[in-house]
């Protein structure tokens, strides 16, 4: 896709009110306003004093609405995914909105200081049940908290766990497959634990000490996919490698081990705070970087990327970022340099590797996973 890196201003409606969401390619509901979204903005109670926080903002749509409803009030919007953040801050300023800040953050620390909670939830009951405890945490008694996730994305779970913190809480709305929850704060619940996940896994024959947060991909294990790659992949002391979309930095260790001067880059704050964590842990040098797909890179070049691309966004499938990282390595890899990629074995790749690599090849197929290396 040409205009990945673009920003697109969109026209929407709020609460039956006109607004411009600015989104990209590679955030979640970036063109559109998700039923969930929608949902959720449409039952909340904000006051015009109130103090709000949108947990995991994405494009900036609920803070948006947050901020409107309450103009002599504070909307604070955080997010863990740089894009989201820079979305977010471009949907502020194309509405004139100056009562809101936006913080690139894995939750909040803040105790009783806020009026109302709001949060789209992500997958993943660890993630989920982290960030209602944060809100519970967050909440001045009597304050409001509302959810909203797809019914195939936990919300159940999340719900009873809103009840059991807050000691209320209860489903207020359907609309297209999403349920969004209501919980009033009535006692005080215990801050949550904020320590990285440690265990010790086996990576490339060589115990290896994983160190990560929820939310990272593949946090607290060795994947599937990433162990296939690392059995595929040939690497040769002193090359430069990137790992592109380097999740907690398990392929970037393994490639460290070999010889290679490593560079990780992901969109991801859990994922890059992981990964610094991981490779330190393990007493291996190598860069980190925060980075929507390789643009804080595009202008080095690598003998070596690996890639173990993404391609789900919320409960949809989405390939744009896959799709981008091919691109991207094909711009930093030298002539001669090699693309590692690793997808699921139903996913074809080799359609968008066409044109910007002269040899694509199969290195393994377990019929789980392929693996395949594409020269440069």
């Amino acid at each position: 896709m040409n205009d990945y890196y673009a920003y697109h201003a969109i026209p929407v409606s709020l609460r039956g009110q006109p607004a411009t969401v600015v989104g990209k390619p590679g955030v979640w509901s970036w063109d559109a306003v998700n039923p969930g979204t929608a949902a959720l903005i449409d039952v909340m109670d904000v006051q015009p004093k109130d103090a709000v926080l949108d947990l995991g903002c994405g494009t900036g749509l609920i803070g948006l609405a947050a901020a409107r409803l309450a103009p002599q009030g504070q909307v604070t919007l955080t997010d863990v995914n740089i894009v989201a953040v820079t979305c977010a801050r471009r949907t502020l300023a194309a509405n004139r909105i100056d009562v809101a800040e936006i913080q690139l953050a894995d939750g909040t620390d803040a105790v009783e200081r806020y009026d109302v909670v709001l949060s789209h939830l992500p997958r993943g009951r660890a993630v989920t049940e982290a960030l209602i405890q944060q809100a519970a945490v967050a909440l001045k008694p009597g304050g409001r908290l509302y959810l909203v996730a797809h019914k195939r994305a936990g919300i159940k779970g999340a719900v009873a766990h809103a009840a059991r913190l807050l000691g209320r809480a209860g489903v207020v709305r359907y609309k297209g497959g999403y349920h969004v929850a209501l919980g009033v704060k009535e006692r005080a619940v215990p801050q949550p634990a904020r320590e990285p996940s440690s265990l010790t896994v086996q990576l490339d024959g060589a115990p290896t000490l994983l160190v990560s947060r929820p939310g990272a991909f593949a946090w607290g294990r060795l994947d599937d996919g990433t162990a296939a790659l690392v059995r595929a992949m040939e690497i040769r002391p002193d090359e430069t490698l990137l790992d592109l979309g380097c999740g907690t930095g398990l392929l970037a260790l393994a490639a460290a081990r070999r010889g290679a001067h490593v560079t990780a880059v992901d969109a991801d704050l859990c994922a890059i705070e992981s990964a610094r964590l991981t490779l330190q842990a393990n007493a291996v040098t190598g860069e980190v970087h925060l980075s929507d797909c390789a643009q804080t890179v595009l202008d080095r070049r690598f003998d070596v990327v690996l890639c173990n691309p993404p391609f789900h966004q919320g409960v949809g499938v989405e390939y744009d970022v896959a799709h981008q990282m091919i691109c991207d390595a094909a711009t930093v890899l030298r002539p001669g340099g090699r693309l590692y990629l690793v997808s699921n074995a139903f996913i074809r790749y080799e359609r968008e590797m066409e044109g910007k690599f002269t040899a694509v090849q199969e290195m393994l197929n377990d019929r789980r996973y392929r693996v395949l290396r594409a020269m440069r």
